[in-house]
């Protein structure tokens, strides 16, 4: 059975269960590794380095084609509020429990907290509707998710980098460069956007236009990488561009319609599906089972358990929400494919304990995922058997009175 098969299958289980096909992908590569030794576990180490830089650039691309332009604007402020804190905190509070208790070191510790500082858009989705709340509320934790994988994958190779300098670099350098990485990436991926939205009005109809616009995220990756800038950023801008190319359009008053096809959409989706499903597996299939990795990955899941309710708090302040939706926003941690891919690079860089590292973030993806999962499932039952309580002020003489309705949630 091949990975992209293994994926296939958990997408159906997904759809008749609701339960996330990371999972099952996770324990097949388990399975098929460790435990029954049916892979060449090096074989798969020395190819990953490659198709992890090729999946950052697919994974932040996707994420920018799928982002509407005008919610991201609308939502951005609090959704950047719940990103910054939420990787700040998990790098932080993670790096200091790694570096005392498990026995990395300082820096390599923060590494840690940053890889698992993230939350996975399609998991975070997919329990967004099954709980009915305001789609204001859907929306910043789904924009959430999608800021934090370039958090998370500029940050971490910047520690990467300060950990195990560039030949001819500093530690000094590598963490200098951070802020322009950002710029320059978000500079290059505005302009190629807009090129590439011209060009493709030029191709539209001819075959192969998608491969067309793969081979340019990918030369668009390595081009800014080569000139100081971020990748990932400039995949993400460069993503977003070509999403909402009407949108952006109508703010310069251009007249001709620029926008990406909805069958490329569909055929990039399918690319994505393909390296969500190789990471999952490949992570399983690296891993190293021993009982101290899953104990620290088991303390490390309740540490940003708790660090989630603390994000949750701070950035709730001013915001009017009810039961349903602060308990949504404080379950919704689940670690996806940025975690599984900068899990793998630590084992490129020849970072000590990369093993461990890759140990733990296995066990945490398994952990948070589930947790997410069900604890969601919980929300629903609940509020399913308990009527909401809406207040509306009544009008004419009764101006002062509140009236009470009930309203069953819909199921």
């Amino acid at each position: 059975m091949c990975i992209r098969d293994s994926g296939y299958i958990g997408s159906l289980i997904f759809y008749k269960t609701k339960i996330p096909d990371v999972i099952w992908l996770l324990l097949f590569g388990l399975i098929v590794g460790p435990l029954l030794s049916l892979v060449n576990t090096s074989m798969y180490i020395s190819i990953s380095p490659l198709l992890a830089a090729a999946a950052i650039a697919i994974i932040l691309f996707d994420a920018g084609l799928n982002m509407d332009f005008y919610q991201t604007i609308k939502n951005f402020s609090r959704s950047m509020i719940f990103s910054v804190l939420g990787v700040t905190f998990s790098m932080v509070s993670v790096g200091l429990l790694a570096w005392t208790v498990f026995g990395f070191d300082l820096i390599t510790g923060l590494l840690i907290g940053v890889i698992l500082g993230g939350t996975s858009f399609p998991i975070v989705d997919a329990i967004v509707k099954s709980v009915k709340v305001r789609e204001s509320v859907g929306s910043i934790l789904r924009i959430e998710s999608i800021i934090t994988d370039p958090l998370v994958i500029v940050i971490a190779i910047a520690l990467m980098n300060v950990i195990v300098p560039p030949s001819g670099g500093s530690e000094f350098s590598a963490v200098q460069s951070l802020l322009s990485a950002f710029s320059v990436g978000a500079f290059v991926g505005i302009f190629a956007g807009f090129a590439w939205l011209y060009m493709l009005r030029i191709l539209k109809g001819k075959p192969f236009d998608y491969m067309l616009t793969l081979g340019i995220i990918f030369i668009l990756y390595v081009f800014v990488e080569s000139n100081g800038g971020s990748g990932a950023i400039a995949s993400l801008v460069f993503g977003l561009v070509l999403g909402n190319g009407n949108t952006f359009a109508k703010i310069l008053k251009i007249k001709k319609r620029l926008e990406f096809d909805v069958s490329m959409k569909n055929f990039q989706a399918e690319v994505t599906f393909l390296m969500r499903s190789f990471f999952f597996v490949l992570l399983g299939i690296v891993v190293v089972i021993k009982p101290e990795y899953i104990v620290y990955g088991l303390i490390t899941s309740l540490a940003l358990i708790i660090i989630r309710l603390v994000v949750v708090f701070i950035g709730t302040k001013n915001m009017s929400l009810d039961r349903v939706e602060k308990n949504l926003m404080r379950i919704t941690i689940p670690k996806g494919l940025a975690a599984a891919v900068m899990a793998q690079y630590p084992l490129t860089y020849g970072i000590p304990g990369a093993e461990m590292i890759s140990s733990i973030v296995f066990v945490v993806l398994l952990t948070t995922v589930i947790y997410a999962t069900v604890s969601s499932k919980m929300i629903s039952i609940i509020e399913s058997k308990n009527p909401k309580i809406e207040t509306k002020k009544s009008g004419g003489k009764n101006k002062d009175k509140e009236v009470v309705s009930f309203v069953k949630v819909k199921k």
